[in-house]
């Protein structure tokens, strides 16, 4: 048992297509974010931020993190723009590794100038990209993949025994954050009267925030068998969402019903940005065979000819 959990470890880099999709996607998130609330940079971010001093002040982050916080005008123009060239470049994979550090330090730093702004889904997206720093994310769909390809494989730095070691070892604390969060909000809300009775998904969707459809979708909203159906549903695939993991057909489901919660999350309540973290996390739990089935997939039907329509005499 020990030796096959080592040879695991160490032999081979394990969900790298699941990773490569996740680098995309929160490199996407990083920087589109930061287009999206490019007219109200200064206000939330810089030297309008102000009104965050108290709590800024409260904190014990370390000093250089607080490199927004210090800049003004054009300086923190250039600053912000240049987080969104790293959100880009992790996207694309150029130089992963660095590039993840840079975009990890950049964003910690914009959170530390504000941390109202931050919510549950920038906090996954912290502390994924603190691993993805420790893993091969730019193995798969990159442009340092293409280079590779293109120069042909080089001398490593570090033993393959040592980089495989540290890749999956981060991808498993990946795994673990991200089944912890989905236990752990079970379990709140199995303490929670509104969660047990089944009408805890009705309560938000009431409200301006977190109902951007609430005007065309309300007879949808106000059926009880949709609400009480969405209510524990979203108990029961995030409670056993661990126990659904270890078999593949019912991890298959599981991956299915989750993605279809995120989905649903985002495009009914409004919560797009929350809702692609998670997808791209649960991503990683898609295995490498998997992702080359459905790539295979793909070329075969791109290769697929067009029927013609017959030729007229």
């Amino acid at each position: 048992m020990i030796e096959r959990a080592v040879g695991w470890l160490s032999q081979e880099k394990h969900s790298t297509y699941g990773l490569a999709v996740t680098r995309m996607i929160l490199g996407l998130v990083v920087a589109s974010q930061l287009v999206v609330n490019w007219g109200d940079r200064h206000y939330t971010w810089g030297d309008g931020a102000e009104w965050t001093a108290p709590v800024r002040d409260a904190t014990s982050w370390p000093s250089f993190l607080g490199l927004f916080g210090r800049l003004d005008g054009r300086a923190f123009d250039a600053l912000y723009l240049l987080t969104i060239v790293f959100g880009v470049l992790l996207m694309v994979g150029y130089r992963t590794r660095a590039t993840a550090i840079v975009t990890l330090f950049l964003w910690m730093s914009l959170y530390v100038a504000n941390p109202f702004v931050g919510s549950g889904g920038d906090a996954v997206l912290r502390m994924v990209l603190l691993y993805l720093c420790f893993t091969d994310a730019g193995l798969r769909w990159s442009v340092d993949a293409r280079q590779r390809a293109e120069r042909g494989e080089i001398r490593p730095y570090v033993p393959t025994w040592a980089s495989a070691t540290l890749h999956n070892l981060a991808t498993i604390l990946i795994i673990h954050q991200v089944v912890m969060v989905y236990v752990g909000s079970a379990f709140w809300k199995l303490q929670s009267e509104r969660w047990m009775d089944g009408t805890a998904v009705y309560y938000p969707l009431q409200t301006d925030a977190y109902s951007p459809w609430h005007d065309w979708l309300q007879p949808l909203y106000a059926n009880g068998l949709v609400i009480g159906g969405a209510t524990y549903l979203a108990i029961v695939v995030q409670l056993f969402f661990p126990v659904l993991l270890i078999h593949r057909p019912t991890r298959l489901i599981a991956l299915v019903l989750i993605t279809g919660m995120h989905l649903g999350i985002g495009l009914f309540m409004g919560i797009l940005y929350f809702s692609l973290v998670m997808i791209a996390v649960d991503m990683i739990l898609v295995s490498d065979s998997s992702w080359h089935r459905i790539a295979a997939a793909v070329r075969a039907r791109g290769r697929r000819p067009v029927p013609q329509p017959p030729s007229r005499v």
